[in-house]
């Protein structure tokens, strides 16, 4: 007994690591994949801790000077000739206590809060690229399976016809035409499952997973989610990555001309000097010195530069005026690209409900009793043919009614991260703050 259970567990283990065993992947799963494993996510990442390595050394002081050396030494009689010779170190610290340090400091902080936003809108964009991938794949593969069920309709038609055609009751037309549907169909098929592949691999790169190499089914696409364009709407906040990012730049132009202008101002500089002084020679002896010390305070006067400055943090205020201008300019544009995703999501979710509950119910029913109108001698089969293309057609138009909602999602789910207003929530920080 302990063998057989020991051969079952090898035996799933097996199973588990066997190459080609594929899991099932939700667009919940592949959006989490996306937020962890993205390496474009994780550069925008780096680049956030690159900007606060620069914020902690903006605004530092100036190191102090170190000095070495000797004074009035004469050029005859070594050190203790003269009672002025002295050896001498010193340090020269320069206080910007009037200067643009600290300035500098905030404005590099605002570079952090930046890289930050722009982190946070490129996880926004990314995620709306998966979302849109994964439903070209699911759909696409769904595509294919309609296309496949349909070309097997299209065998027995064509079945059908060349028996009624050969025994003498058929007409050539009814052959020619369920032929040329065949082969229709047999193209459709091969150019969704082109769509379908072209889309995974979008879906897998995304993922940070070698494109090709991923064998997971995908689970269906999920359905409509009833949301107001209100509630989309209140994503449109100043704390918008966007915005936010524009908001930053601005204060940070701001912040860099007053820098600027304050560098106007003078900085004061502190100097301490020790000197050794040597015995001097004496006719009795070597005649003891007192050390000397030294010690100033100086201002740095900038009047030579201060119109550069000046025209420096004008330049900047300007530079701040533009993304005060560009933050509206967006905010307007944002609004707009949610409100139109919005109207084409909803649109397409109520073609969706149209063309499930009604049309493709009514002409399943169409196509069943053509077939046993054509069995019972009572109907042509050109009649079973067309009824059979139009099931496919809207068949058609259904999958891709969902595959146009799914990509309004996307965007809004692009322009404003809110995967919750459709269901999906994903445990993830904000972009830049992982």
């Amino acid at each position: 007994m302990r063998a057989v259970r020991a051969g079952l567990a090898v035996a799933m283990i097996v199973l588990a690591v066997a190459p080609g065993s594929s899991r099932a992947l939700d667009l919940p799963g592949a959006l989490r994949d996306v937020s962890t494993a993205n390496p474009t996510l994780a550069a925008r990442a780096a680049m956030v801790d690159a900007a606060r390595g620069r914020a902690g050394a903006a605004g530092s002081w100036f190191a102090p000077r170190f000095e070495a050396g000797v004074l009035n030494v004469p050029t005859k009689g070594g050190f203790n000739a003269d009672p002025m010779t002295m050896k001498m170190i010193g340090v020269t610290q320069r206080l910007p206590v009037f200067g643009p340090q600290g300035l500098a400091h905030d404005a590099a902080r605002e570079d952090v809060t930046r890289e930050s936003a722009g982190g946070a809108q490129a996880e926004y964009e990314l995620l709306g690229l998966a979302w849109e991938a994964y439903a070209d794949a699911r759909l696409g593969g769904d595509l294919a399976r309609i296309a496949d069920q349909h070309g097997e309709l299209m065998e027995r038609l064509v079945a059908a016809a060349r028996a009624r055609y050969e025994s003498g009751n058929g007409r050539l037309d009814d052959l020619l035409r369920s032929q040329v549907e065949r082969a229709t169909t047999l193209g459709d098929g091969v150019a969704f499952r082109a769509e379908e592949g072209s889309a995974r691999a979008r879906l897998d790169a995304l993922r940070g997973v070698m494109p090709g190499g991923a064998t997971d089914t995908l689970a269906p696409v999920p359905p409509p989610v009833a949301t107001t364009a209100e509630a989309w709407l209140a994503a449109i906040t100043p704390d918008h990555p966007r915005l936010r990012g524009l908001s930053a730049e601005a204060s940070g132009y701001r912040l860099s001309a007053r820098a600027a202008r304050r560098s106007t101002w003078p900085d004061l500089e502190l100097r301490a000097s020790y000197g050794f002084r040597e015995a001097l020679a004496g006719p009795a002896g070597p005649i003891p010195q007192e050390d000397m010390f030294s010690a100033t305070v100086g201002l740095s006067l900038p009047v030579l530069s201060g119109g550069r400055e000046r025209g420096e943090g004008q330049a900047l205020d300007a530079m701040a005026r533009v993304r005060d201008a560009e933050q509206k300019s967006a905010e307007l544009e944002l609004r707009r690209e949610v409100v139109a995703a919005h109207i084409e999501a909803q649109a397409q979710a109520r073609t969706e409900t149209l063309l499930a509950d009604t049309v493709i119910t009514t002409l399943q029913r169409a196509v069943d009793a053509s077939w046993t109108a054509y069995r019972a001698g009572t109907l042509d089969l050109w009649r079973v043919f067309e009824s059979a293309h139009a099931l496919y057609t809207d068949e058609i138009a259904l999958v891709r009614a969902r595959q146009a909602r799914a990509r309004a999602e996307s965007r809004l789910v692009a322009l404003t991260g809110r995967t919750d207003l459709l269901g999906v929530t994903l445990p993830r920080p904000t972009g830049g703050e992982r």
